[in-house]
C-alpha cells in the first residue's frame, strides 16, 4: 500500500489498524479479546494524532488570518471548544 494523501490519511490509519487485526486472526496467533484491545490502543492512537494535527492546522490558520468562526464550520467543532483545545495544545506545547 502506498503511503497516505492528507485526504486518505485517516483511511490510511483505521485500514491499517484493522487489517494488522485481520492478519492476527487468520494466524490465529491472537485471542479476540486481545485483538479488540490492540485495536482499541490503535484507533486511540490515531485520534491522538489526528487531534495534533488539527491543532497544528488550526494554529496556522490562525496566523493566516482565519477566525475560529470560520475553522469551526470546515470542522464541525463548535468555535468555543475548538477554540479551548488549540490554546490548550499551544500552551503545553510552548511551556
Amino acid at each position: 500500500m502506498s503511503p497516505p494523501t492528507c485526504r486518505g490519511s485517516v483511511t490510511y490509519l483505521i485500514t491499517s489498524a484493522v487489517r494488522d487485526l485481520a492478519e492476527l486472526k487468520i494466524e490465529g496467533t491472537l485471542p479476540a479479546a486481545d485483538g479488540v484491545e490492540l485495536g482499541m490502543v490503535s484507533l486511540g492512537n490515531a485520534v491522538a494524532r489526528i487531534n495534533q494535527a488539527l491543532y497544528e492546522f488550526a494554529l496556522v490558520g490562525l496566523r493566516a488570518g482565519l477566525s475560529y468562526a470560520q475553522m469551526s464550520a470546515f470542522t464541525g467543532i463548535p468555535e468555543d471548544d475548538l477554540a479551548k483545545q488549540v490554546k490548550d495544545y499551544d500552551r503545553r506545547m510552548t511551556t
